[in-house]
Parts: structure tokens; C-alpha cells; sequence
């Protein structure tokens, strides 16, 4: 834990927020109960939000601090994925799960940001371990807690629906026989938990920010596996830069297929076997219906970030996997190693800036000139026409900037061309049409780093 804290902290605040840690803090900002209607139109769900606004209550919306949550949960992510690998191969299984988990670059990177990608498989790994209590003791608390963990994953991103048919298939494999019956009403009660959020899911699938998607996703969807196990291996994710291993060619394939082998490695053995197919059909189904959804329905975002949500219950598999091969001294020796070398690429990608988003740049254009009631539209940069400077988001530019009245999803102004299209950097975006306002209302068009004012009439 303290080893996650320590690389966690280092360079936390090396970047200011960009634009989707932004969104999440104009989200977490509105009253409690107007958050989860904010999101009808937009791509998530309310969990982590709801507890972002209590966070901030608690300790304010700076950058270390909105960020701070994420960090307690990657803290709390390394017990919970010892946990499960104790239950999977024992104490050493336990331990060496927890040091590995601590030190992967992609759980650090995560931590430092002010989005939901560590309290996702935090939420996922206890699912996994719940199961797996229930299924082998039969402990109806057990499945209790089950249920509750897969309805919350729901509520925390749209990708934490696909675990559920993953878990059922895991139970299946599990066995016995006499238990399914009761995973099966576990299973019920959680899409009965989820069912109110189930009406939003689908009208926000019916939303046309998937055009944008197919422009910055280079990915074609049968790479999505072999793809994660890189990055799960050796790299890190998707926060305006490309997903990719930190070590160099070809370490990050090799790490990959050493990540394969151990993996593959209990299905080999009779006592684990069971429990491992589980884990692994718990672990692909969300990857295996994210990537046919995509191919076949709509594009979606694949690689970089959501398919976190099964690292720990592969890194405690993994866990599991070199306990059994290796005894005593050798495990220790393999893991110091092992965890040494991923702890250095984690502090080498901390102590530099990885990513310059035009954001505080055009907030230092922008904040002088904001006032009560303006909003701040994006058409081009990383989301096209979708998303939007929250109040406060950049506030160390300019403290006027937390006056301004910049809800997370303003109707207020509707492009000619669609907001997934960018317009050319060589044109300003005067080719917005605005709805008539409130007299003085003013709305900040941004290209680039060109601010470009309207005032709507």
C-alpha cells in the first residue's frame, strides 16, 4: 500500500486537469441530487461522481485534492486484489499479488487522475473474490455482497454492465451444481439494483458522440486483447496519449507473453484449474462483448482505459500462477525483480509530463474576460464539439473563472457541422449558430487556442 501511495504522489499535480478530470469535477459540483440527471445526455453513470461531491465537500477541488480520491482507491485496490489472490493460492499468492498490483504503471497512472479507473476494478476484484467465497463456502453473505459489488460496478461505468454476464459464466464454471440457484437470484437482484439506471444507458447509447470515437480509435476490435495484455504488463493507458508499453521494443511483446504463459499456466494444473478458467471467463467476457459490441453495433472506446476493470483479478491470478511454480527463495528473488522493474518504469513515467493539452493555455486567454452566466464551448481538440470548461477547473489560472455558471451539459449552443468534427485549425469556428438567451448572455467558442466570443442577443 505504502509503495502504490509513494509512486501515486509523485507528480500528482506535474499536469494541470485536463479535459474529461475537469468534466468529472463541473459534474461533481452541482448538488447532489442533479447529478444523476445532468448525465442523461451524456456517457456515464452517477457513482463516481456522487462520491467526488463528497469528497470535494470534505476537502475542496484543487487539482491534488480532487485527485486524491483516485488515489485512495488504487491504495485500497491492493488489499483487495491480495485478497483474492489468498483465496486463489495462499499467503504468498497474497503478497506477491499485493507488491505487483502496487507497482504496474497503468494502476499508478490511474490513481493520478480525478476519473472513476481505480474505483472500477476496485469494485470488480471484491466482486471476484465475493464470487468465489460464495461458490466454495456457499456463505449467503457472500453473495449478498456479491450482488451489491455488480450492481455498483454498473453504477460506476457503462463497461461494469459487461462484468455481470463474465461473473455468471464464471459461477458456471465454478460449480457446484446446488449453488447456482442461488448465484442465479444474486444475479437477479443485482439487474434489479441497476434496472433504474438501465432506461439512461440506453438513450445515452443512442447518442452520436460514437462518430468521434472513429476518428481517434486506431485499434481494430480482435486487437483488444492482445492489446491489454501489453499494456497490463508493462504500460500504461489512454489520457490523451496512446496507450503503449514503457518498456522498448520488443520488451513490452515479451512482457506480454510472459503475462500469457503464467496465466495460462493453472489451467494446466488440476487443482487450480476450476478456479482459474473462472477468473479468466470473468476477466475476457467484458473485453469479448466491448469488442463486438463495437464491431457490430458502434464504435466504442477499447483500448486505454475501461478494460482496467479486470487487471486485479488477472494481476491476483498471475499472483497465484508464479506461487504455485515458484518456492520460497526463488519467489522472492523473481518478485523483488519483477516488482523493482515495474516500480522504475512507474517513477520514470511520473517525473515527466506526459501530455500537453492546450486547456490552461486558452483558461489564461479565457478567465480575464468570464463572468456570471458565460459558457465555454470546445469545437475542436480532444473531444470535437463536446466538451465544455467547468467553473473552477482551472482555477489556479484565474480565481474569476470559478464564478462563471458553466454547467456540465448546456443545450446552449448547437454547431452546423456536427460536434465530432473539428473544424480546421486555419478557420475560426464561426460557424456556430447560438439560441436566443438571456440579454448579455455570452458564449466563448474555442479552436485550438484561439478563443472566439459571441454574444447572444
Amino acid at each position: 500500500m505504502l509503495l502504490l501511495l509513494g509512486l501515486s504522489l509523485h507528480g500528482l499535480v506535474r499536469h494541470s486537469l485536463w479535459l474529461d478530470e475537469a468534466y468529472a469535477v463541473a459534474v461533481a459540483r452541482q448538488d447532489l441530487s442533479a447529478i444523476a440527471p445532468s448525465l442523461a445526455d451524456e456517457s456515464g453513470p452517477p457513482l463516481f461522481y456522487g462520491i467526488l461531491h463528497l469528497w470535494i465537500a470534505l476537502f475542496g477541488d484543487g487539482e491534488r485534492a480532487v485527485r486524491l480520491l483516485s488515489v485512495v482507491f488504487g491504495v485500497l485496490l491492493v488489499p483487495a486484489t491480495a485478497l483474492l489472490a489468498r483465496r486463489i493460492a495462499g499467503r504468498w499468492a497474497g503478497t506477491s499479488a499485493a507488491f505487483l498490483i502496487a507497482a504496474t504503471p497503468i494502476v499508478v497512472q490511474f490513481s493520478q487522475e480525478a476519473r472513476m479507473y481505480t474505483l472500477l476494478p476496485l469494485l470488480a476484484v471484491l466482486a471476484a473474490e465475493r464470487l468465489l467465497a460464495y461458490m466454495q463456502e456457499g456463505r449467503r453473505g457472500a453473495l449478498a455482497a456479491h450482488a451489491l459489488l455488480l450492481a455498483a460496478i454498473g453504477y460506476a461505468h457503462n463497461w461494469g454492465i459487461l462484468l455481470i454476464p463474465g461473473a455468471a459464466l464464471a459461477a458456471v464454471a465454478l460449480g457446484p451444481r446446488a449453488r447456482l440457484r442461488g448465484y442465479a437470484l444474486g444475479a437477479l437482484a443485482a439487474l434489479l439494483l441497476y434496472a433504474p439506471w438501465a432506461r439512461v444507458l440506453l438513450s445515452q447509447a443512442g447518442a452520436q458522440s460514437f462518430r468521434f470515437i472513429g476518428m481517434v480509435q486506431t485499434i481494430r476490435p480482435w486487437e483488444l486483447p492482445f492489446r491489454s495484455l501489453v499494456i497490463f504488463a508493462s504500460g500504461v493507458g489512454t489520457t490523451g496519449a496512446e496507450a503503449r508499453s514503457l518498456l522498448p521494443s520488443p520488451g513490452g511483446l515479451l512482457a506480454a507473453c510472459g503475462w500469457g504463459a503464467l496465466l495460462a499456466a493453472p489451467l494446466l494444473d488440476p487443482r487450480r484449474r476450476r478456479v482459474a478458467l473462472a477468473l479468466l471467463l470473468m476477466s475476457a467476457t467484458p473485453l469479448a462483448a466491448a469488442t463486438a459490441y463495437s464491431a457490430l453495433v458502434r464504435p466504442i472506446y477499447l483500448l486505454g482505459r475501461y478494460e482496467i476493470l479486470v487487471l486485479p483479478i488477472l494481476v491476483a491470478l498471475l499472483a497465484g500462477a508464479a506461487a504455485d511454480l515458484l518456492r520460497g527463495g526463488r519467489l522472492a528473488g523473481v518478485m523483488t525483480i519483477w516488482v523493482l522493474g515495474l516500480s522504475t518504469l512507474s517513477f520514470s513515467y511520473t517525473a515527466r509530463v506526459q501530455r500537453r493539452f492546450p486547456e490552461r493555455d486558452m483558461a489564461v486567454r479565457l478567465a480575464p474576460e468570464l463572468r456570471d452566466g458565460d459558457r465555454v464551448v470546445f469545437t475542436g481538440l480532444y473531444r470535437g464539439g463536446a466538451g465544455r470548461l467547468p467553473r473552477g477547473g482551472t482555477a489556479h489560472v484565474d480565481r474569476r473563472l470559478r464564478h462563471a455558471h458553466l454547467p456540465p451539459a448546456p443545450r446552449t449552443a448547437r454547431p452546423v457541422r456536427a460536434p465530432h468534427e473539428p473544424l480546421p485549425d486555419d478557420r475560426p469556428p464561426l460557424e456556430l449558430h447560438a439560441p436566443r438567451g438571456p440579454e448579455g448572455r455570452r458564449l466563448a467558442f474555442v479552436q485550438g487556442r484561439r478563443p472566439v466570443r459571441a454574444v447572444v442577443a
